[in-house]
């Protein structure tokens, strides 16, 4: 049966005592307060019980208590050896883990500084770069449509102030070695002041048209009669288009042209030129210079012929076609002389152009801008 903690406890002091000899009274006293907690049979029963069974049964408690002791402490060392086998296998893990996201972060972070790195070197603009204008003149090109350079250079058709000019330049016709002179003035890559520099029409940046591309340009005009030198040195328009191969192959393509002629002086005429770099557009500040040939020439008067003429563009390079014609001569009377200007350009996109040519926008572009230049070969570097 189960006795009150109060009566255990008494009872564990008094069969203590017993061990040094009760007396009489104190057996009696005892036997009755266990009697009243846990019944007379109870008491009897450990009463009667001699010494070496109560030792017996001190013994046995005592060595349970013992054994229990034992298992706790068997138990928290087992728990304490499993927890520091967690601990210790989370402390490598946790070790294992932080070194591969470590490792992983430097990765990535190697990559990123890789990428700004990269974009640095690509936007570290040296102070006075133009590279931001250039961007922002590219811009106004719209992807597909073809630009060139087009102007009318005044000779003799003004007579009066800086500029004009009757022979000086020599032939444009058909003349390779004089040619550039027209090409340094629509673009201005030249090294003069005030001559051979004065316009009807500025240089202008014009785009061929339609699906065909076509660029069509006619005025007739009258002059008062200064001096014969205004017709027989007239207006000469000019235009240039950069055409860029960008194959391993040279591409011989069919150019078509047209406009108007005069023949007096000899200084009059149309012509066609091809102009082509010494290296390919890989290596531009090795181009050094360029190779100027006649694809075609026309010394006669009229006021409109179509001529066409092949064109080859070598590979992996840009070359600048200039087309040259005169005013042509129609009267005399009234103390002016009439004269009229045609040139034009057709069947420029259905015709010329195929895979591997395209207009080079950004020698256009250059060609345009005139900046500062004293060589047309400095247009291709």
């Amino acid at each position: 049966m189960t006795i009150a903690k109060e009566a255990v406890n008494a009872l564990h002091q008094r069969l203590k005592d017993l061990s040094v000899n009760a007396s009489p009274d104190e057996l009696a006293y005892l036997s009755k307060a266990l009697e009243s907690m846990a019944g007379q049979s109870t008491v009897y029963d450990i009463v009667s019980m001699s010494d070496e069974k109560l030792q017996e049964l001190l013994d046995a408690a005592t060595q349970h208590l013992a054994d229990l002791d034992t298992s706790k402490t068997n138990a928290l060392s087992s728990l304490q050896s499993a927890t520091d086998g967690h601990v210790i296998t989370l402390n490598n893990q946790k070790d294992t883990n932080i070194t591969d996201i470590d490792t992983a972060g430097l990765a990535h972070q190697q990559v990123m500084n890789d990428l700004v790195a990269g974009f640095s070197s690509v936007n570290d603009v040296p102070e006075g770069s133009t590279i931001l204008t250039e961007v922002a003149k590219k811009n106004m090109i719209e992807t597909g449509s073809l630009p060139f350079l087009f102007g009318v250079i005044n000779r003799s058709n003004d007579y009066w102030g800086y500029g004009a000019y009757t022979s000086q330049l020599g032939q444009w016709y058909a003349n390779t070695s004089h040619i550039d002179y027209a090409m340094q003035m629509i673009t201005g890559a030249t090294g003069y002041t005030t001559d051979y520099c004065s316009f009807y029409r500025p240089p202008q940046l014009s785009f061929l048209q339609g699906i065909n591309g076509r660029f069509i340009f006619s005025e007739m005009y009258a002059k008062y009669s200064v001096t014969t030198n205004e017709y027989t040195y007239p207006y000469a328009l000019v235009g240039t288009i950069f055409i860029k191969n960008t194959t391993n192959a040279d591409i011989t393509r069919t150019f078509y042209f047209g406009g108007s002629s005069y023949w007096s002086s000899g200084y009059e005429g149309l012509g066609c030129f091809v102009a082509t770099p010494n290296n390919v557009n890989d290596d531009p500040s090795a181009i050094t210079g360029i190779t100027w040939a006649n694809v075609y020439s026309y010394a006669s008067s009229t006021s409109n012929v179509a001529g066409s003429a092949n064109v080859t563009v070598p590979a992996n390079k840009t070359v600048a076609i200039l087309f040259y014609s005169s005013s042509y001569y129609y009267t005399g009377s009234y103390n002016h002389y009439t004269q009229f200007m045609h040139w034009y350009i057709y069947s420029f996109r259905s015709g010329f152009l195929t895979t591997g040519l395209e207009v080079d926008v950004d020698r256009t572009l250059r060609a345009w801008q005139c900046r500062g230049l004293q060589y047309t070969y400095q247009l291709w570097n």
